[in-house]
């Protein structure tokens, strides 16, 4: 696209404050047309097509993530367009007319807009087969559960506890942890999450719900000498998971669905059985990765999204009017999928 065919204005959902209350926030969300940002030396301009609402999406909004930034600000931490226009960086260049999925968590406007600026660092090229809907979803879960489960392997691990196993990261885990011959004891809310998963092929699934899940739990845990856990949620389950394991056992947190912070660790444990509490942050990780080895990765990934071997569950795409009504039904029920915004 020619820059003088780039419009001055653009449509945006922006977050003018925090807000714990969730309705709230949300009622607060409206559509506002603001200027099209301009590309800085290494940052390009993504004409967005689609932008996905995540967990840590829904928790920066009520401040409660991480992540902080000068409101008001565009919502949306990941998405994917086409680069239209870019900065003088000749990598930034090469990017012009290309198909991306971006991620971004700096102090800047995100991806729920028209329009998307950001470091060409943060843009992968995306292949052409792939759908722009599984493109728009594609830095968030599939990396992070990439991530996940090579560290379990680097600890030599043979068995995974994971919590929240019928969300997204879970069923990816699922599929990456049986290629390298991991087992899974998979942790879910809801009876119907259990056929689920069985009919994914995973052996192992109890309801934290239910009033012998630590008996369960624990039983499966001797039996399999799990000693990584993913925990997704945070608060009491974290503890449960934890003084379940077995010596020199690892919890790795990395969400926090619950709003609850982690709870019920026997102290004595991290003192006497060598047993830690770590955290993943997909960032640092992304950062830490070489960056020849992520690329290995992203292609490994994006193949395996087009042969349909894994994909992101999608339960409905909205327009940017239709903020409130559709984060609503997101919400309300995140393990039937992604809310996918499309422009």
């Amino acid at each position: 696209m020619n820059n003088k065919n780039i419009p001055k204005k653009m449509r945006a959902i922006q977050l003018q404050a925090y807000n714990r209350n969730i309705i709230r926030v949300l009622l607060s969300l409206k559509v506002t047309e603001i200027d099209v940002p301009k590309p800085e030396a290494e940052q390009v301009l993504i004409k967005m097509q689609a932008a996905p609402c995540n967990p840590s999406d829904i928790a920066f909004m009520r401040g409660g993530y991480n992540i902080k930034k000068d409101l008001p600000k565009v919502l949306g931490f990941e998405g994917s367009g086409t680069v239209v226009f870019a900065g003088r960086n000749p990598k930034a260049q090469e990017l012009v007319g290309k198909k991306v999925s971006c991620f971004t968590q700096e102090n800047e406007h995100g991806t729920w807009a028209e329009y998307f600026v950001t470091n060409y660092k943060n843009c992968l090229q995306i292949k052409d087969e792939m759908d722009i809907e599984q493109a728009a979803c594609f830095f968030v879960n599939p990396f992070t559960a990439y991530g996940l489960v090579d560290y379990a392997e680097k600890r030599n691990s043979k068995t995974i506890i994971q919590n929240a196993a019928a969300g997204q990261i879970g069923v990816f885990i699922q599929k990456l942890a049986k290629e390298k011959g991991i087992k899974l004891i998979n942790i879910v809310r809801k009876d119907e999450h259990i056929d689920e998963i069985n009919q994914l092929g995973e052996k192992y699934v109890i309801n934290m719900s239910s009033e012998n899940f630590e008996t369960q739990l624990k039983e499966l845990v001797h039996n399999l000498n799990a000693t990584t856990a993913f925990d997704a949620v945070g608060g009491e389950v974290s503890g449960q998971i934890f003084n379940a394991m077995p010596r020199d056992s690892q919890l790795v947190v990395y969400g926090g669905l619950s709003g609850k912070a982690v709870t019920n660790i026997d102290e004595m444990d991290l003192i006497f059985k060598n047993k830690s509490i770590k955290g993943f942050n997909l960032s640092d990780w992304i950062t830490e990765t070489d960056g020849e080895k992520f690329n290995k990765i992203s292609t490994e990934l994006q193949n395996s999204i087009i042969n349909g071997e894994i994909k992101t569950k999608i339960q409905g795409t909205i327009k940017l009017e239709e903020v409130v009504a559709g984060l609503r039904q997101y919400i309300s029920n995140m393990s039937a999928g992604k809310i996918v915004f499309k422009f």
